[in-house]
């Protein structure tokens, strides 16, 4: 092989969905670029630069399937595949996809935050992007909505579980959320307590499952079978066929599946050779009335979700272990696990064990070098707690419990 000419990869940094960085992908995309769709605070990576794969294309940071988060590649046909299949499922229920709005709460660094966009250049409706602060002031939120809507036919969103539940608190977030004709909600399974609450409320959920591998999702359960009471992630799309493997494992075989970015001369398909991508998620495949439904039970591997995003323990795990390294930190061991959180349904806490011999003030000093560490990183890492481990009487003492 000779030398193949590479293309250069545009970085837009987005902070979280706003109007200038849509223009600016939407800018780069009209121009046939590559662009890598980063979050601001996402920087403990090697800078690509150029790739041998043609634009326009999107490169965004997966939050991995399995063990670790990987750099995913999707050419535009991919995510204009994704929304046409969601748009031709909407159209089946009755929607005229012209019709629609669509508003969008997600950041546009993650596959979810980004669909909205394309989707609404696929279906030719409006697409607007609600902040972070607006969605937060529910009476506002409400009032802007419904503002917007005027004549549009139907209304459209996705959210992620944490989200749900924030609204779900309040009167005027649960009239906000009845407004919708639909509502995707992925990145986490709901509980069953949010489920009934929404039931409850007729408010027109539709659970799905997808990821960034797969350009979004690639099942989804129609509102009116979810407030019938179906507890699943939905029919399988029409683009995509899915299987159960002899370890549970669900395996994805679709046209819409990107591509792994290895370094800027190596990159893997995702699939294997007949097609068929693993994913490291545990599922089920149940048929109700002859359509074939998924059921998601959780991750294979040690990962969770906080928020609806994925937290890697292992990757948290040897950052944290540079830095003892780094700052000469007099710890033995540590340990990172979960702690079951209502609203993120996880949080993290740390069980550190010093050296012995460590006095109070090195234990205090090394407390505050770490939870100084630990401020920089993504909302879902950050640890709820630090606890020091005494070896000797074997207890726990809380030492640092953050406020958000």
């Amino acid at each position: 092989m000779g030398s193949t000419m590479k293309n250069k990869i545009y970085i837009i940094e987005v902070e979280n969905n706003e109007t200038q960085s849509v223009e600016k992908i939407l800018k780069k995309i009209r121009e046939n670029r590559i662009i890598y769709v980063k979050g601001k605070f996402y920087d403990n990576e090697d800078t690509l630069d150029s790739i041998n794969e043609k634009g326009p294309a999107i490169i965004l940071n997966s939050s991995g399937s399995t063990g670790k988060p990987r750099k995913c590649f999707h050419h535009l046909d991919n995510l204009k595949l994704s929304a046409a299949t969601s748009g031709q499922w909407l159209i089946e229920q009755g929607f005229e996809l012209r019709n629609c709005l669509i508003l969008n709460t997600l950041p546009l660094n993650h596959i979810s935050g980004l669909m909205p966009i394309i989707r609404s250049q696929t279906w030719g409706c409006d697409c607007i992007n609600i902040s972070p602060n607006l969605i937060k002031q529910t009476r506002d939120l409400l009032l802007f909505t419904i503002q917007s809507k005027k004549n549009k036919k139907h209304l459209v969103t996705s959210l992620v579980p944490t989200q749900l539940k924030r609204l779900l608190a309040q009167e005027d977030g649960i009239s906000w959320l009845k407004i919708f004709d639909l509502i995707w909600v992925g990145g986490a399974s709901i509980s069953r307590e949010t489920a009934e609450k929404c039931i409850q409320e007729q408010i027109k959920l539709a659970p799905c499952y997808g990821s960034t591998e797969t350009a979004a999702m690639v099942t989804s359960l129609k509102p009116k079978e979810f407030l019938m009471g179906f507890e699943n992630v939905g029919e399988i799309l029409p683009d995509t066929k899915i299987r159960i493997n002899a370890k549970g494992l669900i395996e994805i075989n679709s046209a819409r599946i990107g591509i792994e970015i290895i370094n800027s001369s190596k990159t893997e398909h995702f699939k294997n050779k007949n097609g068929w991508w693993q994913t490291g998620d545990l599922g089920e495949i149940n048929k109700i009335n002859n359509s074939s439904y998924l059921n998601f039970h959780g991750r294979s591997d040690n990962a969770f979700n906080s928020g609806g995003e994925i937290v890697f323990p292992d990757v948290i795990e040897s950052r944290l272990n540079d830095f003892i390294m780094r700052e000469n930190i007099p710890i033995n061991k540590f340990n990172i696990s979960k702690v079951p959180d209502k609203l993120w349904g996880n949080k993290i806490k740390i069980i550190i064990e010093f050296k012995e011999l460590t006095n109070h003030k090195n234990v205090e000093k090394s407390l505050n070098l770490l939870k100084k560490f630990s401020q920089s990183w993504a909302k879902h890492e950050k640890p709820e707690k630090w606890i020091v481990k005494n070896k000797n009487t074997n207890t726990e003492k809380v030492n640092y419990k953050f406020r958000k």
